[in-house]
């Protein structure tokens, strides 16, 4: 395999065509550039909720997400999920999304910086979104629940996601 430098907004135009956790940019570049993909023997055909399934115990069984610190890095791995899981109910339940005085999710940084004090926006990488980041685990975990239940995933994936999410606290 060969390594090429790619400038930032390129890598992030990239990340933003992900289909699925752990596709990697070659898989994605010969979607986008229409060239074959390697045949596949075995052809999968996966409901709806097999795929949050899938989609959120490999990013929480992940190395990337077990070995990670930092709550608000995981949190902002988890929106990541979402968006790339389905983009348009993400933005959907992201705007829809805020408290009585912040707005939590923008597709630009300015706005969340003047939707309070101390917001602290940090880029949600690989989508067009960025997340306050000065709130507590609990005002964290009422985002995330308030985003998967918008997008229509499952109550038990919900569960599911926030118990691990939680269990991890240091």
């Amino acid at each position: 395999m060969k390594t090429i430098e790619i400038d930032e907004e390129l890598y992030h135009f990239i990340a933003s065509q992900t289909k699925h956790i752990g596709e990697d940019a070659s898989s994605i570049l010969r979607r986008l550039l229409k060239i074959n993909q390697p045949v596949k023997t075995k052809i999968n055909v996966v409901s709806q909720p097999e795929t949050q399934y899938t989609l959120f115990n490999d990013l929480l069984d992940s190395d990337l997400f077990i070995n990670e610190k930092s709550i608000i890095s995981r949190f902002i791995l988890l929106l990541g999920a979402l968006y790339n899981y389905n983009p348009a109910l993400f933005s959907i339940a992201a705007t829809s999304l805020h408290g009585s005085k912040r707005q939590y999710l923008a597709k630009d940084k300015k706005s969340l910086e003047t939707s309070g004090k101390n917001t602290k926006p940090r880029e949600v990488v690989g989508t067009p979104y960025w997340v306050i980041s000065n709130t507590n685990t609990a005002r964290k975990i009422y985002i995330l629940e308030s985003i998967m239940s918008d997008m229509g995933i499952s109550e038990n994936m919900i569960n599911q996601v926030i118990n691990i999410f939680s269990s991890q606290i240091k």
